[in-house]
């Protein structure tokens, strides 16, 4: 433990804007003592947790930090100069039994400019007594302001809001936040969320309760509540993967061959990321039709085969013909043409029927 006015940190995060994961993983469970500083002016704040992990996650997150109730110096400062700005300093870890002890220690010590109340623990909303209020009051009309911190402050009064550019940066920057996926059961539409918060506004409930059904795998009202996983292809940045797709129109038979996801989405009218999930997700849990299709990937091998000629050996007669396009194939063969499009779909090798032998030309 520190006991003099040298202070030694036991760790030092010189950029937390990019050590964000590494901070939460470092402290998950610690308790202990730390400190934000500005790097520019040196003014620091020091505060102390029973978990700073959590407590770290809580600086990390936009929506928290610039809630306008929670007035804290610290957090205008992080929004006006971003988390770069700062260095994060771990003073000490120490029991939570000694925990407040310590933190009024390093507040007596060293004076933290970004602390509004000089005693450890003290919440926002504490009533002083009036001995206490007239001396705030005298130390106030004593203290020396400097111009940059009165034009801050007329800045505020002003009604002028933060750098918004910044604010967004930081918000997107976060490696903490977790993209989620709505997909309606119904329609198959899907939009992308980039955290939990913006998702459980949009379904009108809180973010715990989309963490809850997210991590149940159950959907809410009709909906289903998906985080892209880390190791599966993103739906909305494959824009150029060329997954060949068979739609079959369960009521008139009518089949649909589309050479990528985007077309087949465009066919469906749904979003090229709800087709991605309904491909990925859905169909792995026994249901393959979305509205009124059933829906087939087909093998890479014959993405531009309505293009390509069809070659029909008879086994019976030993003849060979050949057709320009898969309809007129199965026109001849008096089948469906979905028939041949499942075969190759199936990369089947029997013979089709028992008696044909289909080849691509």
């Amino acid at each position: 433990m520190a006991t003099s006015s040298k202070v030694v940190p036991v760790k030092v995060y010189l950029n937390p804007d990019q050590e964000k994961e590494l901070i939460v993983k470092d402290n998950k469970g610690r308790t202990g003592i730390y400190r934000w500083e500005h790097i520019e002016s040196g003014k620091f704040y020091i505060g102390s947790s029973s978990n700073l992990s959590t407590r770290f996650k809580q600086y990390f997150n936009y929506n928290h930090i610039s809630y306008p109730k929670r007035n804290l110096r610290i957090y205008k400062a992080l929004l006006k100069y971003g988390y770069s700005g700062f260095k994060l300093e771990i003073l000490e870890y120490c029991n939570l039994e000694i925990l407040l002890q310590r933190e009024q220690f390093y507040i007596d010590l060293l004076n933290p400019e970004y602390n509004i109340l000089k005693v450890a623990g003290s919440p926002l909303g504490y009533k002083h007594s009036d001995e206490a209020k007239k001396l705030i009051s005298l130390a106030s009309k004593n203290r020396k302001v400097l111009e940059s911190t009165r034009e801050i402050k007329r800045n505020i009064l002003l009604g002028k809001s933060l750098d918004k550019e910044r604010i967004e940066k930081m918000r997107l920057s976060n490696t903490l936040r977790k993209s989620v996926l709505i997909i309606n059961n119904e329609t198959g539409d899907t939009l992308e969320f980039t955290s939990l918060t913006e998702a459980g506004k949009y379904l009108g409930i809180s973010r715990v309760s989309v963490s809850k059904y997210l991590l149940k795998g159950i959907p809410y009202k009709g909906y289903t509540i998906s985080n892209l996983d880390a190791g599966a292809e993103n739906p909305l940045e494959i824009k150029g993967s060329q997954q060949a797709i068979l739609l079959l129109n369960n009521e008139t038979g009518d089949r649909k061959e589309c050479t990528s996801m985007t077309e087949a989405a465009n066919y469906l009218n749904i979003s090229r990321a709800g087709l991605w999930y309904f491909l990925n997700k859905t169909v792995k849990l026994g249901n393959e039709t979305l509205k009124g299709y059933t829906i087939t990937k087909l093998d890479k091998d014959v993405v531009n085969r309505g293009t390509k000629k069809l070659e029909i050996t008879d086994l019976e007669t030993k003849e060979i013909k050949v057709y320009p396009s898969f309809t007129l194939a199965a026109k001849a063969l008096d089948v469906a043409p979905s028939s041949l499009s499942g075969y190759f779909a199936n990369n089947r090798t029997n013979p089709f029927r028992k008696r044909y032998i289909l080849k691509l030309l």
